[in-house]
């Protein structure tokens, strides 16, 4: 109760932030925009493919955020109060990092009244379409606890963002042709646990590879428990956290 507590107040926190608040909204609008006029253009307004990819792409954006939410805390002179308390040090930070990715799911109905609105179709909507946005949301979180934690390192993070975004998505195979992205699918599903459930929302009729989402999700997580806390305690020496 005591972490739901947190994160509640770090989620209201997050939203207040107008950058925060409408990145989401605007990097969702823009895409489905721009692949509406190129479907338009080519008859593909059947094709479900456009507003899962803008919903995928918002949500994406929305994580990217938690490179910098550190670095803003320690801009309003918050983060000395959320590291050094009784409470444990990584679950503060959880707390602090996971209103990135929850608030990225905001997306996925942004995308979707835009299809309602623009008569593009919706496709099928199920529970397995529902676990794989549940499935990309952990993956999310995961990847977020790691990139943010490297980027404690610098007082730039936010400058960065654009750097983790866009490469990440390309190599989960969020754009392209089906051929080409199922081809690089393949083989980044091993180490991005983001591959899998896009692979299923984007694809539907795709094999649902679940040890591979297992073993990269594993990876991300053996990562986060082996350096987070070296990446901090360097950090504090350099003094980058401002907390010593």
């Amino acid at each position: 109760m005591r972490f739901l507590r947190l994160f509640w107040f770090q989620f209201k926190l997050y939203v207040s932030n107008q950058y925060f608040f409408w990145l989401t909204i605007t990097s969702t609008v823009s895409i489905f925009i721009l692949q509406y006029t190129i479907a338009y253009a080519n008859h593909g307004l059947n094709d479900s493919i456009v507003w899962i990819r803008s919903a995928v792409f918002g949500l994406w954006a929305s994580c990217t955020t938690a490179a910098g939410s550190i670095g803003y805390q320690r801009f309003q002179g918050t983060l000395p109060y959320i590291i050094n308390t009784r409470y444990d040090e990584r679950g503060s930070l959880v707390a602090l990092l996971l209103p990135a990715s929850s608030y990225g799911l905001l997306a996925f109905p942004i995308s979707f009244s835009l299809a309602k609105v623009f008569s593009v179709s919706i496709g099928k909507i199920d529970f397995k379409f529902i676990l794989m946005v549940i499935l990309l949301w952990v993956a999310a979180a995961t990847m977020d606890i790691l990139i943010a934690a490297f980027f404690t390192l610098t007082p730039n993070a936010l400058v960065y963002e654009a750097l983790i975004n866009i490469p990440i998505l390309l190599l989960a195979g969020v754009f392209g042709n089906e051929k080409f992205s199922l081809a690089l699918m393949n083989i980044s599903q091993y180490f991005l646990p983001l591959t899998i459930p896009i692979k299923v929302l984007l694809y539907p009729n795709s094999s649902i590879n679940i040890l591979a989402y297992i073993v990269s999700l594993i990876l991300w997580i053996l990562l986060i428990l082996i350096m987070v806390t070296r990446i901090n305690d360097l950090a504090r020496k350099k003094g980058s956290l401002k907390i010593i």
